[in-house]
């Protein structure tokens, strides 16, 4: 090749890679109304996310998305840390499974997790060695609810679901790490089933304690303790099945050998417990009306004291507690949520945000003098300034019921989101999450939609935790009910403050949300005797589900089904009523409806067939699926396009 061809070469290369470049970059830009919204500081400024630091290991894990997500490793050893500097320890690409809880295990220095291999909530559990990149599967089950090893990490014990419905069958396995050699240690009974939560190891190893509900009722339940020792193998239950508890859970880390610590709201709300195996006696070591978000059990000086974490709607609470008296040795309020990431001795590694401050790790330290915080790892000013996109503002409405607390009109919590940017006023769109909403979290998704120029009302409708079991179970065997009349009600409330007109109000959300969004767009009006009514502009439903029989019989969930719905053995009109398939002849304003193909929380189908049903009644729906998804959106590419076709649906808002 000559020089000049050479030359010719190179520079059709360079307008290549410069072509390639733009368009990249263009593929990030959103066109909405008068602006354009640039996604890149969201999706790509800070691209880490899954923050897993472990003492022992002296090392962090976290992904990093880009064209594929990667899990990386970087050192704790600095004072702070810079996550730019973190080493790719692995080929796979993690949008394309799901990977929960990766925990690591000092005695042979590898990683271990529960998760998939293509996001379809086949669980199983998964052995990682970040040296060799070699992954390798332990077990063979259709499911497992929870998992943990026994003191020198050389056992594990998991709770494995195995078929499915009232042939469901629950099952504590050993596996023993060194032989490879698994072993079935009891099975779960109709009475009492096995559930959602990891199993305690007695430190001698004598035992384990683990959650199961009484009836497979989730309101239910109930700490079991298995000893080993005992021929034949039986579930002691510890918890009074006649008291109402959801999902008590046990820490890891024992008092001593006979003494744990769990937590229960069985009081109304969550609080921590003491409980003695050999005295067969459980005692409160909290006992306020607020609820413990989380509690860990720290070495200061040579003495065992609770760490735990109060959560209120605007504020977490630090406690330092003796786990014997109860006596609190200090306390202090952050505006944060708090997340313990690990601890060691008398430090910790926090995670916290809220809804105003996107991200910080920080090291605690607790003495019985105080906490004292050091910064490891935050957003660079920057960045913060083109992700918070709203002021944010709590707020109190009144919905139709009256408290029995108070004698007076219930008052529900929200958070409203104001754009700093908004739309004319003849334009101006609020968006109010359909379920799960109210939390103090920072949410990129609400902060893309106020640099849109659109307000987002975030409501905590009856049934969210957070404020009590008793509001909790509100909702309960009552799904599409008055938890929908409540976001009525917001809908109303914010309409009427913001002055903007019920075509330019939707709702939005996913999988219970997803519900409820589609049932708010359908609702026929009346519900328990309460009627109410708004005339929805849109809604954004992402994996939702349209008939709850349906999705009973296909979801790997079915007894969150029969405790928020009801039965569908006895009840099938009720949920037939309820489903929004039987009411899509009824659709308000327009509907987005997206969803993962391999989703088994909630089906696929669920949309599929909602939006065939509207398209045959001739109802304005979108429906678009995303290929070798589950019931969430990975990966760099399907979250842009995510955006992509909300902005394009909400474009058509008003005309």
């Amino acid at each position: 090749m000559s020089k000049k061809e050479l030359i010719i070469t190179y520079s059709l290369l360079l307008i290549l890679l410069l072509l390639l470049s733009c368009s990249q970059q263009s593929n990030k830009l959103i066109q909405f109304k008068d602006r354009q919204i640039d996604l890149k500081p969201y999706v790509e400024g800070f691209p880490y996310r899954g923050f897993t630091p472990f003492y022992e290991a002296g090392k962090m894990y976290y992904y990093k998305q880009g064209d594929k997500t990667e899990l990386l490793e970087v050192s704790l050893e600095n004072s702070t840390i810079d996550l730019t500097e973190g080493k790719v320890v692995s080929t796979i690409d993690f949008a394309a499974r799901n990977v929960w809880g990766i925990r690591f295990n000092k005695s042979d220095g590898k990683l271990y997790w529960n998760g998939d291999e293509k996001n379809d909530e086949v669980l199983n559990l998964y052995r990682f060695d970040t040296a060799t990149d070699g992954l390798e599967k332990l077990t063979d089950v259709p499911y497992i609810f929870g998992w943990r090893w026994n003191k020198d990490k050389t056992k594990i014990a998991y709770v494995a679901r195995l078929g499915t419905k009232e042939e469901r069958l629950g099952e504590l396995r050993i596996l023993n790490l060194k032989t490879g050699e698994e072993k079935a240690v009891i099975k779960d009974t109709p009475e009492m089933r096995f559930t959602w939560g990891s199993p305690s190891w007695q430190p001698n190893g004598k035992g384990v304690v683990l959650t199961a509900l009484r009836d497979a009722d989730r309101t239910f339940g109930n700490i079991v303790y298995i000893p080993f020792e005992d021929t034949p193998k039986k579930a002691i239950v510890l918890t009074d099945i006649k008291k109402p508890r959801e999902f008590p859970g046990v820490m890891k880390k024992w008092l001593n050998e006979n003494e744990f610590i769990y937590f229960s709201n069985e009081s109304g709300f969550t609080n921590i417990y003491r409980y003695n195996i050999g005295a067969k006696k459980s005692m409160p070591i909290t006992l306020y009306k607020e609820d413990i978000k989380s509690a860990e059990l720290l070495n200061i000086g040579g003495e065992q004291l609770l760490f735990a974490v109060i959560h209120r709607p605007m504020e977490n609470e630090m406690l330092l507690i003796h786990p014997f008296s109860g006596e609190v040795i200090q306390r202090k309020v952050v505006d944060k949520n708090l997340s313990v990431l690990d601890d060691q001795g008398n430090k910790m590694l926090i995670y916290t945000n809220s809804a105003v401050s996107p991200f910080q790790i920080d090291e605690l330290i607790v003495t019985k003098s105080g906490f004292e915080f050091f910064e490891k790892i935050s957003l660079p000013e920057d960045l913060q300034e083109k992700t918070i996109q709203s002021t944010v503002e709590r707020v109190e409405f009144e919905t139709f019921d009256i408290d029995k607390t108070s004698g007076e009109k219930r008052k529900l919590h929200a958070f409203l989101y104001t754009p700093k940017n908004p739309l004319p006023d003849e334009e101006q769109i609020v968006m109010i999450t359909s379920f799960y909403g109210g939390g103090n979290y920072f949410s990129q998704q609400v902060q893309i939609l106020c640099e849109a120029g659109i307000y987002v009302f975030s409501p905590s409708p009856r049934g969210c935790g957070g404020f009590g079991r008793e509001f909790a179970a509100l909702n309960d065997k009552d799904l599409g009910g008055n938890e929908i009349i409540d976001i009525i009600y917001a809908a109303k409330y914010i309409s009427e403050r913001l002055n903007i007109p019920a075509e330019r109000v939707g709702c939005y959300g996913g999988s219970h949300g997803g519900y409820a969004t589609m049932r708010l767009l359908t609702f026929p009006g009346e519900i328990n005797g309460n009627t109410a009514n708004f005339d929805w502009g849109f809604g954004i439903s992402h994996a939702g589900f349209s008939d709850i029989i349906r999705f009973y019989n296909e979801c790997n969930i079915p007894d969150w089904v029969t405790l928020e719905a009801g039965d569908p053995a006895t009840e099938a009109d009720k949920l037939m009523d309820r489903s929004p398939i039987s009411h899509a002849d009824k659709l308000m304003g327009k509907l987005l409806l997206t969803h993962g193909e391999n989703d088994s929380r909630v089906p696929v189908v669920e949309s599929r067939t909602m939006a065939d049903k509207l398209k045959s009644l001739g109802k304005p729906v979108t429906y678009i699926e995303f290929k070798g998804q589950g019931h969430g959106v990975k990966g760099l590419d399907n979250t842009i396009e995510r955006y992509r076709t909300w902005f394009e649906f909400l474009e058509t808002i008003g005309e």
